[in-house]
């Protein structure tokens, strides 16, 4: 790949959060990358383009406890891309030599995401090796690694902490090197921030793996392990020894290396563990090996054996997402009219009861809706309303986003009162999404607006919300106290002049029984190849993993 299409890649798939909605895009911005580096480079003062606020969208985890990604600036995102893309070969470098990472980590064009997803079978397969050669394991994570990483430490995994320190005050040597530069351009999109890194965005997922191999050096360099014994996925750390103690030594040798780059292992999530006698958890076998019959004289009692069988592990095993698993798995179900609403009675009970699961609950109920089913807009009303009234305190903006997106997919109609802390938020997803209600009609009565519309000046640009106040003068969705200010701004002047849009109305959600089942990473099939004998390789036995990865796109 060229660096052009590097660049394009981490625009286009990997930019935004997957997480957001589908009409979220930035197809656009990748697609005139390069009018608009070429524009930005030619202004004044450049490259000091200014510091900016990424937007905080909250997710909900399996436990209670929630993420927050980011929605960086473009100005920022671009520039931390282009280093990236620009320096691929040393960063590459870099990853290639040291570490332990189940996988190797690289950019793709025309995927999901420009930096692919770990592949949890192959990380799966990885600890059930280890297990076999070692009676021991230590387990261990970094405690929120890409909420507490030091932004100075990416100089230090890829120059060394000696050669940072030494050179720190010459300017001409430390400010040229790629550590710096990266410091500099995430911490230009985080208003100069030190700690944390944003999450969302795949150049995070490289940064991360800039400073996790550079734990592994430090590890290795003092524990000699093989590599048979140890692998790593992003910053879990997964270790084979043949005893107890050789196990508890390593989490001191573990927790020093990552002091070394101001990280700490979680306390709670370090631990050793009999590794012969861990077993995988039983519920995925039992899904999909319960699924719910295409038959009518059988359907509706495998639809309530199966909701059955998810309710119940879902309780037995609070700490893993069974659900969402179970309502992805339904994705290839061909429900009859006469038993949907009794499936779609359990796909709403789902979504109440883990919030994770909503975005495939609002895939099912628009596939089905679209090829005229009984789908039960009056109860799914009063899930819509319901939800934001329990997320909106919280700003729990992935839950409300997606059931507004839900009224719009259904195109059910919303009581202004009920969407009352939808415009107390600051969240530009969630007001984007409200405000492409009201254009379409389907908000009954008036909203204040006036929180996003105070931010609709040139500083808004460079704001946290600096989505909805660009997006909304493009669409015209917002009154602005002062006219032209988009226009009028050098940076964000450039995507305005070309009608670049990062909200696409007609953006829905594609039908997941025609998308591709994902396949093992090729790092998984490599390793398959390299571990089996010649006459094997033949048939690699392998079945496609039969739930999607993302559904994002059009029916």
């Amino acid at each position: 790949m060229s660096k052009s299409e590097r660049l394009k890649a981490l625009l286009e798939t990997g930019y935004f959060p997957e997480e957001l909605p589908p009409p979220f895009t930035t197809a656009d911005f990748a697609k005139y990358r390069r009018t608009i580096g070429s524009a930005w480079s030619g202004l004044e003062n450049y490259p000091n383009y200014p510091r900016t606020n990424p937007e905080r969208f909250s997710i909900p985890k399996v436990t209670n406890w929630r993420r927050e990604l980011a929605v960086v600036n473009p100005i920022a995102q671009y520039h931390v891309a282009k280093i990236v893309a620009d320096n691929w070969q040393q960063i590459s470098s870099h990853l290639d030599t040291r570490g332990f990472g189940v996988e190797k980590l690289v950019i793709k064009q025309n995927e999901i995401r420009a930096v692919p997803t770990p592949d949890f079978r192959f990380v799966s397969l990885r600890h059930s090796e280890i297990s076999a050669l070692h009676n021991h394991a230590l387990v261990a994570d970094i405690s929120r690694f890409y909420g507490t990483l030091y932004t100075h430490a990416i100089a230090w995994a890829l120059h060394t902490k000696a050669w940072a320190k030494a050179n720190l005050n010459n300017s001409a040597v430390y400010d040229a090197c790629l550590g710096a530069r990266l410091d500099k351009a995430i911490r230009k999109g985080q208003d100069n921030q030190t700690i944390g890194i944003p999450v969302g965005p795949d150049t995070s997922r490289v940064i991360a793996e800039i400073v996790a191999v550079s734990i592994d050096a430090h590890v290795q360099a003092k524990l000699s392990i093989s590599s048979d014994s140890i692998v790593r996925n992003v910053d879990d750390w997964y270790i084979g020894f043949d005893n107890v103690g050789q196990a508890e030594e390593a989490v001191a040798v573990l927790a020093a290396a990552a002091r070394d780059y101001e990280l700490e292992i979680h306390p709670e999530k370090t631990r050793v563990l009999n590794a012969a006698s861990e077993v995988q958890p039983i519920w995925p076998t039992v899904l999909r090996q319960n699924p719910i019959s295409r038959y009518f004289v059988d359907q509706a009692r495998t639809i309530d054996h199966y909701f059955a069988l998810a309710f119940h592990h879902a309780a037995e095993n609070k700490s893993q997402n069974v659900l969402r698993f179970a309502v992805n798995l339904l994705s290839s179900v061909d429900i009859l009219k006469q038993n949907w609403p009794q499936f779609e009675t359990y796909l709403l009970k789902a979504a109440r009861a883990n919030g994770t699961a909503i975005p495939m609950v609002v895939h099912l109920l628009a596939l089905y809706n679209a090829q005229g089913f009984p789908v039960g807009k009056e109860r799914i009303a009063k899930f819509i309303k319901d939800t934001i009234a329990k997320s909106g305190p919280s700003a729990a903006h992935y839950e409300i986003a997606w059931v507004l997106f839900l009224a719009k997919m259904l195109r059910i109609t919303l009581p202004a009162d009920w969407v009352v802390p939808v415009t107390r938020l600051e969240s530009s997803v969630c007001a984007l999404v409200l405000l492409d209600l009201r254009q379409m009609g389907l908000l009954d009565g008036r909203i204040d607006v006036s929180l996003w519309t105070q931010a609709m000046t040139a500083k808004g640009l460079e704001s946290n919300l600096w989505l909805v106040v660009y997006e909304a003068d493009l669409k015209g969705w917002l009154p602005s106290p002062g006219q032209g200010f988009v226009q009028a701004h050098p940076y964000f002047s450039v995507l305005r002049q070309r009608r670049i849009s990062f909200y696409d109305q007609a953006r829905r959600l594609r039908n997941v029984r025609k998308s591709k089942p994902r396949k093992p990473s090729d790092s998984f099939l490599q390793y398959i190849a390299a571990h089996r004998a010649p006459e094997e390789q033949e048939d690699d036995g392998f079945e496609p993993l039969d739930f999607p990865g993302n559904f994002y796109g059009n029916f």
